[in-house]
């Protein structure tokens, strides 16, 4: 694999001119107590864009700001080559002042949801009070660009942050559209059928959920599906990623799901996903699908163990996997989104879990041809 290296920098050269590594987006001050930062994301504002015109980017992680809890939003006007403090997302609908906010996520609606219009900004977390009584999962608009930000509704309140079974927290947002239905996924601790499943509530509104509707629930009381994203892929269906915390093939091994429909993953097929090579990738997996790479396009994954992703070109066929080099280090839910010029994909890091010292680093990645 380490000779695809050369492949993938010529093919740079001829897809994309020069493509960067690595490009710091930010750093914690060396005066700040906390210099950790984790769970970067990004979004692709695609609606109002120009033909040809360089892509702009929102992004957003967690971190510890000394002034108080929320999630920045920086922005790229070049496609992710240089990064601007934009914004920020303070969750005003109770008081988190001493608490922290995790796992934020960032979508751009296609369409107009209720009286929000295509466009709309939207940011997701999970909000902590200082107290630690309880997790959070609320939904912030923007109708600017993520210039301003105001309250839209609180999707799941759970207990306190404890991933002990038998606790009830809820966790890690993500957001999708289907047809005129947005979803917001998360891992749920409150079933006590369930040590964790994964589970997702849907809004034609965005004000009013639905009933929450289970994605992985495992028989396993024990097992502990986590960290849900989604990506369609070119044949109309769609993949799940997810962990599997106390798997015994090894601990948080990746698995998915391929369904008709975003909306019914609990009747599809559990797959582990092992490459070709052996590797099983292991923990916080991101997914996307790019039309690159063949008939079927290209899944990509990215894990938070190793270097590599791991492609498909068989529209998820569980013996079609490889691992493929990248120049990107390892991260906690290190996040992936596909550029307007499909063969590039831009990576986010926001550091490893729980490491004291890290930075926010995005860097493009070729996605090869011929393998």
């Amino acid at each position: 694999m380490l000779s695809l290296l050369p492949h993938l920098l010529t093919l740079a050269t001829a897809v994309a001119g020069e493509i960067f590594h690595n490009v710091t987006v930010f750093e914690p001050p060396s005066e700040w107590v906390s210099h950790n930062t984790s769970y970067a994301r990004t979004v692709l504002l695609e609606h109002g864009r120009r033909h040809l015109e360089d892509p702009v980017l929102l992004s957003t992680w967690s971190f510890w700001p000394p002034e108080g809890p929320y999630l920045p939003i920086y922005r790229s006007i070049n496609g992710g080559r240089s990064w601007s403090d934009y914004s920020r997302v303070y969750f005003t609908h109770r008081n988190y002042t001493g608490g922290n906010i995790w796992q934020p996520f960032l979508y751009e609606l296609p369409q107009r949801v209720g009286e929000y219009p295509q466009g709309t900004i939207l940011a997701s977390g999970n909000a902590i009070p200082e107290d630690a009584s309880s997790t959070n999962i609320e939904l912030y608009a923007s109708l600017d660009r993520g210039f301003s930000w105001e309250f839209v509704s609180v999707v799941a309140t759970g207990g306190p942050p404890n991933t002990t079974n038998g606790a009830t927290p809820v966790w890690e947002p993500f957001i999708s559209m289907y047809k005129d239905i947005l979803t917001v996924y998360y891992s749920d601790q409150r079933d006590p059928l369930h040590g964790q499943k994964l589970a997702h509530q849907s809004t034609q509104d965005l004000i009013h959920w639905g009933p929450i509707i289970n994605d992985a629930a495992d028989a396993n009381y024990t097992l502990r599906p986590g960290m849900t994203t989604i990506a369609q892929l070119g044949n109309g269906k769609y993949i799940l990623s997810y962990e599997l915390a106390n798997s015994q093939e090894t601990d948080y091994a990746v698995h998915y799901r391929i369904a008709d429909s975003p909306l019914e993953f609990d009747r599809a097929r559990p797959h582990l996903l092992r490459s070709q090579d052996g590797t099983i990738p292991s923990a916080c997996p991101y997914t996307v699908w790019t039309p690159i790479g063949g008939p079927h396009g290209t899944i990509v994954l990215s894990d938070g163990t190793h270097t590599e992703v791991f492609i498909n070109r068989e529209n998820g066929d569980p013996r079609a996997w490889l691992k493929v080099p990248t120049d990107h280090g390892v991260a906690y839910s290190r996040s992936l989104t596909v550029l307007p010029d499909p063969n590039i994909i831009l990576f986010f890091n926001g550091g490893r879990y729980n490491e004291s010292e890290t930075a926010v680093t995005a860097g493009e990645w070729i996605v090869p041809r011929h393998i």
